[in-house]
């Protein structure tokens, strides 16, 4: 093992580009097998099956910038992230077949491979710019590239959003960076830039002013002068004045998205749990996780062990300790603001977090060779990273298609009537009605108001011709969701088949 490290060392693979190619070719090697899963009918299917009218033509564009992220009809409330599904159109040009046989998921899951290795080549740069040692930077953004919670980001191709967003927000920071040492308009615009663009991807984009406050006025105070900090407290403010008024005219008047109360966030907070056991003890990684079903003790056990080594090896500096802290803080904030706890805990969300939590790491000398002695501490983080990556690889299968992913949905939270309304509507979309009536009749067990199951199971029974029951399901379906377009057209449809029939029958 010595001589293997010495001829590491004599080789020096983190000199110069080496670092960037060994994250390439690990992390494409690691993701791979997503390149042949198909979609999930987890969002992908709204946002790319069912849209391919709008995204299969360039000239579309301009209606990206125009609607919400889901091409809703008026008055719906969704997300606005157009640049989200900017790269959504691009994939659609080249994996569109035709309209009979649809459109291949290759080169979605191609993108999000590559998104992936982008953030993490740009985790390495930052963490070594920050941390001021490179083979501590290169471990670390090894840590980023193969750990299971952020697999999701890569393998479900709306996982994108967040490695979107993280490739905005570091690139972002590294241009603040460069404004700190050397104030330029063309780096300040570079900055303001890459922030619009990071808004238009996600929402917690809005985040990152106060990250730079933070950096600024606490870590590096005495870097550039006040009228600079102001143009750019500023600069970030008009930033954002201008994404509200897009946001505002692409939902259209009185629209504005929907908002959490105090309530929602204060039931949300058990969740700090669940991500803290996805981070620190990746056991239990559910892909629809909930707080009905969800497991605390590995987030429990995980932040006591941390602070117990914490308490054992105190952080070098307190003051990047706290940015840190506040970086995984502010940007995994927005996630308590969600009212929907149904997929409101999806891992990920820790995506862009994850970084600041690198950075906590990163502060502590038992991470470091000298505390275990050379030999052993290659061994330990040898040992750690190939076993995170096992779990990435087994994490990933679950995202391979539509059936595995809403079984392993059910298995992960049984509890959860959107994993048994889906399952059952794959189920369906797979030729076994049987099962799938199981599940439309489990998931309204669990939520009587549960919105499609009713409708789904309506058209099991026009299938099987038993009108009666397949009209009742349907004013049903009226009755809790109401001017829901499927089931008013469903009964139309059931009506005309009932006078053909009535024709036939004279």
């Amino acid at each position: 093992m010595t001589r293997f490290l010495e001829k590491i060392k004599h080789y020096n693979l983190l000199k110069s580009w080496r670092p960037y190619f060994l994250i390439a070719l690990i992390g494409f090697l690691l993701y791979s097998q997503t390149l042949f899963f198909d979609f999930t009918y987890f969002d992908d299917s709204t946002l790319v099956v069912e849209n391919q009218e709008i995204l299969g033509n360039i000239k579309n564009v301009g209606r990206i910038f125009a609607s919400d992220a889901f091409f809703s009809a008026p008055g719906a409330k969704f997300y606005y992230r157009p640049l989200l599904n900017v790269s959504l159109m691009i994939d659609s040009q080249l994996g569109l077949i035709d309209s009979k046989t649809g459109i291949l998921p290759f080169f979605f899951h191609f993108s999000n491979i590559v998104f992936h290795l982008l953030a993490a080549a740009l985790v390495f740069y930052l963490l070594n710019r920050l941390l001021k040692k490179r083979s501590l930077a290169f471990i670390l953004s090894l840590f980023f590239l193969v750990h299971p919670a952020l697999a999701p980001a890569v393998a479900w191709i709306p996982g994108r959003n967040d490695s979107l967003l993280a490739i905005f927000v570091l690139t972002a920071f590294m241009i603040f960076l460069n404004f700190l040492e050397r104030p330029r308009l063309r780096t300040y615009l570079g900055f303001l830039a890459l922030f619009g663009c990071a808004l238009l991807t996600k929402e917690s984009a809005i985040g990152l002013p106060l990250v730079i406050i933070f950096y600024f006025w606490f870590i590096d105070k005495g870097r550039i002068v006040l009228p600079d900090k102001l143009l750019l407290i500023f600069g970030s403010g008009v930033i954002i004045f201008i994404w509200l008024i897009m946001r505002r005219l692409a939902f259209g008047l009185g629209q504005s998205g929907h908002l959490a109360s105090l309530a929602d966030i204060w039931h949300n907070l058990p969740a700090l749990f669940i991500f803290a056991g996805k981070i620190i003890l990746p056991f239990d990684l559910s892909v629809l996780p909930t707080l009905t079903d969800a497991r605390f003790i590995w987030g429990v056990l995980g932040l006591a062990g941390l602070l117990a080594l914490s308490l054992i090896f105190p952080p070098r500096s307190l003051k990047r300790f706290w940015f840190g802290l506040f970086w995984l803080g502010i940007f995994l904030f927005p996630t308590f603001l969600n009212p929907d706890t149904s997929s409101g805990f999806l891992s990920h969300r820790l995506y862009l977090p994850f970084f600041g939590f690198l950075l906590i790491l990163g502060e502590f000398t038992w991470v470091e060779p000298p505390v275990f002695g050379r030999r052993r501490y290659f061994l330990i983080i040898s040992g750690i990273l190939v076993g995170l990556a096992i779990l990435t690889i087994w994490h990933s299968l679950s995202f391979r298609n539509r059936l595995v992913f809403w079984r392993e949905a059910v298995i992960d939270s049984p509890n959860a009537s959107l994993a048994q309304r889906n399952l059952g509507a794959m189920y369906y979309l797979e030729g076994q009605p049987i099962l799938a009536e199981k599940y439309y009749r489990q998931a309204l067990k669990l939520n009587p108001q549960e919105p499609m199951a009713h409708n789904n199971l309506g058209v099991i029974y026009l299938d099987q011709k038993k009108y009666r029951q397949a009209q009742a399901e349907f004013y049903r379906e009226l009755e809790i969701n109401p001017g829901y377009e499927k089931a008013i057209n469903n009964l139309i449809l059931m009506q005309n088949l009932l006078k053909s029939e009535s024709v036939v029958a004279e």
